[in-house]
């Protein structure tokens, strides 16, 4: 698996398009719809937004969160209800999801 950051296109539930700065190991991963590398035309994702994202927990019981690039993302439309998360030891970890969570902005305040 790759290491470090990458640029991944992030579709906003208001159909904008940014750039957001993810692990490159998740952006592998198809179910959170981070494929596609964002190219030097995406603005970053406007400050004081949250993205959407899932939350999920790992065997020992850890808390992780996976965001989420679109809305057709196979962990948002809940058919995969689990993702990967590299532990503290370089080992993968199934985390199961346990929460489905909107994405934040300036013009939606928290629920």
């Amino acid at each position: 698996m790759p290491r470090g950051f990458q640029w991944s296109v992030y579709v906003a539930d208001d159909g904008g398009v940014y750039a957001v700065r993810v692990d490159a190991d998740y952006a592998l991963q198809s179910q959170r719809g981070l494929e596609t590398v964002a190219s030097a035309g995406y603005q970053p994702l406007p400050r004081g937004w949250l993205a959407r994202r899932v939350r999920g927990v790992e065997p020992s019981g850890r808390t992780h969160y996976a965001v989420v690039g679109n809305v057709s993302a196979a962990l948002w439309t809940s058919e995969r209800l689990d993702f990967d998360v590299v532990d503290s030891g370089g080992g993968l970890q199934t985390c199961t999801v346990t929460a489905w969570l909107q994405e934040r902005s300036a013009n939606r305040p928290r629920d």
